[in-house]
């Protein structure tokens, strides 16, 4: 099972089709967003040439317009959208609902920036991702997005689980993400896809990158099936 999506959020079109050539075999697909805002949603059906496709746009509106983009995102046959579940989205049971990824709380963040941030009077991160979790089960959303730091909170829900902040064993560098885990961990605790960025893009050789990452989370697949 191919588990890595990689962020080609910020790459042109031609960077982003040119690193999709090179990884098409290797990765379960691609997370979007600057090449839609390029050449708009027709480009998802050039992307599903080479893997599949997640939107990341972290939908936040009013239900009517995050309804018609969420249709629109399913027409051109994205497989993933993400949608802020602080936005408290109820789709229609009879909807697409099945490509919504609610987007718990930024990887980027701990307790500190949340509380400042959303001003929440409980701090404690773990609460809101139950919570949020809880409320995209109960609609029916496909997938939640959290840090693999909040997998043993939320493990138990019957929802699949992508996971950013991901580092591998071989990544040694410092950088914006604070609630990280290594890809073994975070399939050992219960994460269905891994959002890898900056180690495998920004390595000198992205297939071995990728290659090695793959065999990370190979060792435990093999330890437990």
């Amino acid at each position: 099972m191919k588990r890595i999506i990689l962020p080609l959020d910020n790459k042109t079109c031609e960077e982003s089709l040119k690193i999709m050539e090179l990884t098409k075999d290797l990765v379960w697909g691609y997370k979007l967003r600057r090449q839609i805002l390029e050449e708009g949603l027709p480009f998802v059906l050039h992307a599903k040439e080479y893997g599949k496709v997640m939107l990341d746009f972290k939908l936040f509106d009013i239900p009517s317009a995050m309804r018609e983009s969420i249709d629109l995102h399913s027409y051109y046959q994205a497989d993933i959208t993400t949608v802020h579940c602080t936005a408290m989205y109820k789709p229609e049971k009879n909807m697409k609902n099945e490509i919504i990824a609610g987007v718990t709380i930024l990887t980027s963040m701990d307790d500190n920036d949340f509380t400042r941030s959303y001003n929440f009077q409980k701090s404690l991160i773990s609460v809101k991702v139950f919570d949020f979790t809880d409320f995209a089960v109960e609609n029916n959303y496909g997938y939640i997005v959290c840090s693999p730091k909040d997998l043993n909170k939320i493990r138990h829900f019957n929802i699949l689980k992508i996971c950013p902040g991901i580092r591998p064993l071989w990544y040694q560098e410092d950088d914006d993400q604070k609630r990280t885990m290594t890809p073994y961990q975070a399939v050992e605790n219960g994460a269905d896809l891994l959002v890898i960025g900056r180690p495998l893009l920004n390595h000198p050789d992205i297939i071995e990158a990728i290659e090695m990452t793959n065999e990370e989370i190979a060792n435990y697949e093999n330890l437990n099936f």
